[in-house]
């Protein structure tokens, strides 16, 4: 599970995706205006909020507690390349004793952890209201794969206190460099006077609105006796609605019924599902990829030389010259949109 370092430098390894700090990942109504939670959501939609429940988006991020962390904490050591770290409990908080940001070692407490599957990262508090991804994570697949065991991300090259991927510097920032895609509507409130960030959430995990956009208007409408004919939705998904797949006649290929007029679906997932910079703080629901992310190039480093995925779902630029994409393909024509998963196992879905 090993990669090289200059694969890394844009990866960071974190995966995949109650009660709050007092500054970091808070959440306050007038931060994110509209945004009424997954919840609201299942009172109408209860077979897609139970599909989506235990998902990697819903799981994307939790508060550490005995039921979401993964790993072993019964005073568990890990040692590499000189530096020993100790995961052990504290009455109901989850704690890491390991070397800081200083090069001493200190008692970090973990009040987040981050996906589920492979792999599950721990987030640490520094000051500053900085969360923090630790660079040991818990291999999460059965033991019989290998896992079940606490392993560093760069076994070959573990970074020390100053280096740009030490688990306390810079790029392993949560509030810059991972939470955007963790949780929904995520706004980073970095102050440069006080170096600090106050950074806040509609939603602690990747919902509904996350995709959806902001929910309260079509929740209004939704619970009038009478409705009209616009749902006040930010964004309908609609792109698969009433088409179906044939094999063309003339050349035995799979045919879309009818042609690929938006790419409002792919635009959603490209936000987080590629290489990107974000260049403004707040997003707009349905707007073209590019006016807010901006998106990598395929280059070396970032792709395979034939411009495939190199790591992680960045799969956006991949699709983009893919056959299928050409042919009208979308996200969901072979992932379930509330699940995540597969629509059928093994190459069924090309099928």
């Amino acid at each position: 599970m090993s990669m090289t370092r200059d694969s890394r430098l844009g990866l960071l390894a974190v995966l995949v995706l109650g009660w709050l700090l007092p500054v970091t990942g808070t959440f306050a109504a007038e931060l994110h205006p509209g945004y009424v939670g997954s919840t609201a959501c299942a009172e109408c939609h209860a077979d897609q909020h139970a599909a989506w429940t235990g998902s990697h988006h819903d799981l994307a991020m939790q508060l550490a507690t005995a039921e979401t962390v993964l790993g072993n904490f019964d005073d568990a050591g890990f040692k590499l390349d000189g530096v020993t770290t100790r995961f052990f409990r504290d009455g109901d908080r989850f704690m890491v004793r390991t070397q800081g940001a200083d090069g001493g070692t200190a008692d970090f407490v973990v009040h987040y952890v981050f996906g589920i599957d492979p792999l599950q990262q721990l987030l640490l508090e520094l000051p500053g209201g900085r969360l923090q991804a630790f660079g040991v994570a818990w291999d999460a697949r059965p033991e019989g794969q290998g896992g079940q065991r606490w392993y560093h991300l760069y076994p070959d090259d573990p970074p020390r206190p100053g280096d740009r991927l030490h688990w306390s510097a810079p790029d392993q920032n949560w509030n810059h460099m991972c939470a955007e895609c963790h949780s929904t509507d995520l706004l980073k409130l970095y102050d440069a006077a006080s170096d600090s960030y106050a950074t806040s959430y509609a939603e602690i995990d990747v919902g509904c609105e996350a995709c959806h956009g902001p929910a309260a208007g079509h929740v209004t409408w939704a619970r009038q006796p009478v409705r009209d004919a616009d749902p006040r939705l930010a964004i309908l998904l609609d792109e698969r609605k009433g088409v179906s797949w044939r094999p063309d006649p003339a050349s035995g290929q799979p045919r879309r019924s009818m042609p690929h007029t938006n790419t409002k679906e792919i635009g959603t997932c490209a936000r987080c599902h590629s290489r990107r910079g974000r260049l403004t703080e707040s997003y707009r629901h349905g707007a073209q990829v590019g006016n807010s992310p901006r998106v990598a190039t395929l280059t070396p480093g970032l792709s395979q030389p034939d411009g495939q995925v190199l790591d992680e779902v960045y799969v956006y630029g991949s699709f983009l010259q893919s056959r299928m994409y050409a042919a009208g393909g979308t996200c969901s024509d072979c992932h379930q949109p509330h699940t995540f998963k597969w629509r059928a196992d093994g190459a069924a879905p090309c099928a």
